[in-house]
């Protein structure tokens, strides 16, 4: 359908653990299928390696990048990379998350701390420096991906992943209206 023709899309965690299809792979071919240029960031390069090579071998345009996602060093040029391969940055798809159980009396603080790094600084980041980028080419599209457990309680004990997911929520948003008010006055940049 090529909904996407012309637009470059970033899938941060565009990668797969294992075999098969995660989100972010999946998220990255559909947008490469309907038309979008894809810059693909994991922080495991062969598994970015892997979701760009499904993309080309459909005839896709496609670029595989390293990044730690909660590293502002590597987003920052993780923007400048994707910029300079494809010169301009159209869809942000924050797709990076980690689940590590325990209550909140049982999680370490180091867990605690690692999983809203991972989880939650990843997507600020992201955020942080690609909105700049998409206030200057007039807007774009932002896709901070969640989960049901941010809303309500599945049985599992994990509560850095679900306290995380819920933050995402708010933090998109909050952002969304900030945006829209600084930088396209009565319409919408992006919507949450």
């Amino acid at each position: 359908m090529e909904r996407l023709k012309g637009k470059t899309a970033i899938v941060v965690g565009a990668g797969s653990i294992g075999p098969g299809w995660g989100n972010g792979k999946a998220t990255a071919v559909t947008f490469a299928r309907e038309g979008a240029q894809v810059f693909c960031v994991d922080r495991n390069q062969a598994a970015a390696r892997e979701t760009v090579e499904i993309i080309t071998s459909e005839g896709g345009a496609a670029t595989a990048f390293t990044a730690d996602a909660a590293s502002a060093g590597d987003v920052e040029a993780m923007v400048a990379a994707c910029l300079k391969a494809y010169g301009r940055i159209d869809v942000l798809d924050n797709n990076v998350g980690i689940a590590e159980m325990g209550n909140v009396v049982d999680v370490s603080e180091a867990s605690w701390d690692h999983v809203f790094n991972v989880n939650l600084k990843s997507a600020f980041l992201a955020m942080k420096h690609v909105i700049p980028v998409m206030a200057r080419q007039g807007g774009g599209s932002i896709i901070n991906i969640s989960s049901i457990a941010s809303i309500r309680h599945l049985g599992i004990s994990y509560v850095t992943y679900a306290t995380t997911k819920a933050a995402m929520n708010q933090m998109t948003r909050t952002t969304a209206v900030d945006t829209r008010r600084r930088i396209s006055g009565s319409t919408p940049f992006f919507r949450a």
